[in-house]
Parts: C-alpha cells; structure tokens; sequence
C-alpha cells in the first residue's frame, strides 16, 4: 500500500488568531509539505486544482514542478485535475512537461469538480460534465501514448496527426486515477480502464467499502485482471502528540471551521454540519482524529472494511492549520501510525 499526502490548498485564517498568511507564504508552505512528505518517506505528493475561491490553487502543475525540482523519488500528482475546464491538449502538454522535469513520476486524479455553476465560465454544463470528462480522459490518453494522433470528438476541435510535445517520460502514459464517489463514478472508471480515489468528504465512511467492492467486481466482470484494479482512499486526519481528547479539542476547530466553509462555498447552504462531517466518537465521523493508537486503529478498522486499498492518502493542512502542526502530524503519522498499517 502507497501512503500520500493531500493539500487542496484552501487559503483560510488560523481561527485561533484569525489571521490570515499571504496567498504567497501559502504556496511555498503547499511546496515545502511535498519536500517534508518526501523526506517522511511518504509515497506520493497530492495538490488540488479550483477555480475563483479561497481554494487559491488553480494551476497544479506549475506548483508540482516547484515540488518536482525539491524531490527525486516522491510521485507528484493532483488531488483532482478538472478536465472539463480545460483544453486538453493544453492539460497533457503541461502534464508531460512535469513528467520530463521529475523524471517519469507524474499521475493525474481527473474529475468533474465540486463547483457546478463553475461550467458557465467554463464553456458548458454540469449537466454535461459526464461525457465531457469521459471523453477527456480518453483524447489524454491518446495524446500522451500516441506520436500521431487523429481525433474528433464533442468538445474541443479535431485533431488530424498531431504528436505532443514534450513526450512524457513514462509509458504508455502516466498514470490517470479517476475520483469516484458515487456508483456511476466506478461505472466510469471501469468503462475507462482507470483506478478509483474515493474522497471520504463526500462519500461518508460506510460507502466507500460499497464502492470498493462494487468496482473490483465490475473491474473482474469486464474481463481485466483483477490484480490490476486498483482503489485508493482519501481521509482527512490529525493525529496528536497525546489523548485522543487533546488531539480533537486542538484540531476540531480547524476542521469545522473548514467544512462549514466548504458547506457555504460549495453547497450554498450553512448550519450544523452533518454527522458524516464531524469529528468525534461515532461510527460515521468523516474525519480520523486522535491519538496514534486510536488513529490506526480506526484506519484499520476502514481498511478491513474495503479489503484492503492500493494507496491512502492524508489530508490535514486544511482550515489555516500552522505549518508547523502539519509536519508535527504528518512526522506522527509516518512514525507512530503507518507501520501499524503495512
């Protein structure tokens, strides 16, 4: 099993100073955690991509060829890359790019995003944005594996024999995951060939066992080898330097004071938060938060659970949590929590 590292690179105030670092010192902080997450011996290095909010990240690939030059074995990859907003060929030449620049370690998670009224600026629809991500995916695929490419499709105008430059390093291509957190987003990505990141926030903590199951046996059904499906998982996570009490009475805030943000950015609505969203004792907290001890033994108990995944991925510098804090727990994380789930 890969362990990752996750920032989405929201760009809010510390709620215990309410003050707010510059958008610059937030981006060097997002690079210098690829450098840490590298030296902590995680596997992979994850930044988000959003358009016209406090997410301030729009452009991952300029933020990963920053983290690219400061690594040598990390793989550098999105949490999400929205093909739908984007050019395609555009996307696959920067993409290549990083992938030439850190030596063949580039992966892409694509995915139609959370801001739906975003596909105005955008040219199209939420409506539409199913067929347009299927048929991204597909044109990316032949852009980076192909060196003569001839192409029409819906969305962007035809290609007749055009090769991309640069070439990427890794072949056929790099790897391309899709984000599922729903059982038409397994359906695609069977249909698609790729492998599956399921993001608790938006799944809860029962479903993604479901969606594990539902996805190998279809991966099986469509006559591919079950050893090639592969199924990853996205958690927010803290794991403190004492009780489990401590650890939430510190974090709670951050995460709530997120998720609350996230709720009015995203769904237009505030208020309590639901249960899935919480940090706390019950079965259904969205998020993992406690001591060592208790954080991988709740991350056992989910794994067991999907039998198994093939890469897990942490995200806990969210909600203007200090730079320091977020080594402090990812440094916890590597030492105190991972060997117990290898």
């Amino acid at each position: 099993m890969d362990f990752g590292v996750v920032s989405l690179g929201d760009w809010l105030p510390d709620p215990s100073t309410g003050l707010r670092i510059s958008q610059r010192d937030r981006f060097r902080q997002i690079i210098d955690l690829g450098v840490t997450a590298e030296s902590l011996g995680f596997d992979t290095f994850h930044i988000g991509e959003h358009h016209f909010s406090d997410y301030a990240v729009s452009s991952p690939p300029v933020m990963l060829a920053a983290v690219a030059e400061r690594t040598a074995t990390l793989r550098l990859s999105t949490a999400v890359t929205l093909l739908p907003h984007l050019d395609v060929v555009r996307a696959a030449e920067d993409y290549a790019t990083v992938d030439v620049l850190s030596a063949g370690r580039v992966e892409i998670i694509a995915g139609r995003g959370v801001y739906q009224d975003h596909y105005h600026y955008f040219g199209g629809s939420w409506d539409e944005s199913e067929s347009m991500l299927t048929e991204s995916v597909l044109l990316l695929r032949q852009l980076w594996s192909s060196s003569d490419v001839h192409w029409s499709g819906t969305w962007r105008p035809a290609l007749d024999g055009v090769t991309l430059q640069p070439r990427s390093i890794q072949h056929p291509h790099p790897p391309i995951w899709l984000s599922a957190s729903s059982p038409a987003g397994v359906e695609r990505a069977i249909a698609l060939q790729c492998p599956i990141m399921i993001p608790t926030v938006s799944t809860g903590v029962s479903l993604p066992a479901e969606l594990a199951r539902a996805y190998r046996a279809g991966w099986a059904a469509a006559g591919f080898d079950p050893s090639t499906a592969r199924v990853g998982l996205h958690v927010h996570g803290y794991v403190g330097e004492g009780s489990t009490a401590d650890a939430r009475r510190f974090w709670a805030p951050y995460q709530h004071g997120y998720l609350h943000w996230v709720l009015r950015e995203v769904r237009g609505r505030d208020g309590e938060l639901p249960p899935p969203l919480e940090v706390g004792d019950h079965p259904d907290a969205q998020a993992v938060c406690g001591s060592a001890d208790d954080v991988a033994r709740e991350l056992r108990r989910r794994l067991d659970a999907m039998d198994g995944v093939d890469r897990l991925l942490l995200q806990c510098d969210q909600g203007g949590l200090p730079a320091d804090e977020v080594v402090a727990c990812l440094g916890r994380f590597a030492t105190e929590v991972r060997p117990r789930l290898r």
